[in-house]
């Protein structure tokens, strides 16, 4: 009895120097991390914000130009919706218009007539004039004459006007066929500015409806370590200061940069709550790194950011 007595008090102690010799390891670990630098959690993302693809109106998908990771520049064709009914309509308002030219056309020598017509009357007329003073035309043939040449020069301003409005209604039409080119254009998604497509979830053959996301796009610019600072050290990080990027319960280093932005105001935790909901007691700083070398990061990828603080 005494001897097992004496076996449990070593046995005791023993566990007591291995709890002990743990809680020192992990002391050590956590000391890893120089006093001077803040550690935030963050994740990678272009500096400018990532946004949806949508459609001005909806239609049958037809054709897909562009697919997930294609870089792709202003005015490139992304995806096509069905637009048969307007490229009927757009054939029409054409058919109208080079029929509005043929009446135009029509009118212009109807015009070009009648002036030659008008012009020959008043040459008589003024020959009849000059006749009627010798005395050797009579007072009615002047008169019936006079009264011709009135009408064809009526006749002309008629024909004028026709042309005028002729013409306008060809402007009215030609406006038609820009608001038809522009419907067009609805039905034909281009990128409106450079950038790269994250993620494409139109198929062909499926429906959108208008304003429905059908990708998700990065618009180009730099890549940027976005993190969140806790508010017990906010104060302590300004632009200018340098920053290492290293992998989420990792020491191994995987990038630097620079402070490039801090926000003027704290707020709730954002990038890694777990839930809407969620109450946080604690506020934090989201601040901005630009990292310098673009190409090594996965956008999304999470990321602790140790901001380095100290001037040495």
């Amino acid at each position: 009895m005494k001897y097992i007595l004496i076996y449990l008090i070593a046995l005791f102690f023993c566990s007591c120097s291995k709890k002990e010799e743990k809680i020192s390891n992990q002391a050590s670990d956590h000391k890893e991390v120089p006093l001077s630098g803040i550690v935030g959690l963050g994740r990678i993302e272009p500096d400018e914000k990532l946004s949806s693809l949508a459609t001005e109106v909806g239609g049958i998908v037809v054709a897909i130009h562009k697919k997930e990771n294609d870089v792709i520049i202003k005015g490139d064709l992304i995806i096509e919706l069905d637009h048969a009914v307007q490229d009927a309509k757009k054939d029409q308002i054409k058919s109208r218009i080079e029929t509005q030219r043929i009446e135009i056309n029509v009118a212009q020598l109807n015009l070009r007539e009648q002036k030659i017509n008008l012009s020959n009357k008043q040459i008589e007329l003024e020959r009849l004039r000059n006749l009627l003073k010798e005395g050797a035309e009579t007072k009615q043939n002047f008169d019936n004459l006079e009264t011709e040449t009135k009408i064809f020069q009526t006749n002309v301003e008629q024909l004028q006007a026709r042309v005028l409005i002729a013409n306008s209604q060809l402007q009215e039409i030609k406006q038609e066929l820009k608001v038809s080119n522009k419907e067009l254009q609805q039905y034909l998604v281009r990128a409106l500015n450079d950038g790269q497509i994250l993620t494409m979830n139109a198929t062909k053959g499926a429906a959108l409806s208008p304003n429905q996301s059908f990708a998700d796009f990065i618009p180009k610019s730099k890549l940027v370590a976005t993190c969140e600072i806790d508010e017990l050290f906010a104060d302590k990080i300004k632009k200018g200061q340098k920053a290492i990027i290293r992998q989420i319960g990792s020491n191994k280093t995987i990038g630097s940069g620079i402070v490039v932005f801090t926000s003027s105001a704290l707020k709730r935790k954002s990038l890694f709550s777990e839930k809407a909901g969620d109450q946080e007691d604690r506020r934090v700083r989201e601040i901005k790194i630009l990292l310098a070398n673009q190409t090594k990061y996965l956008i999304n990828s999470r990321i602790e950011c140790v901001i380095q603080t100290s001037n040495k």
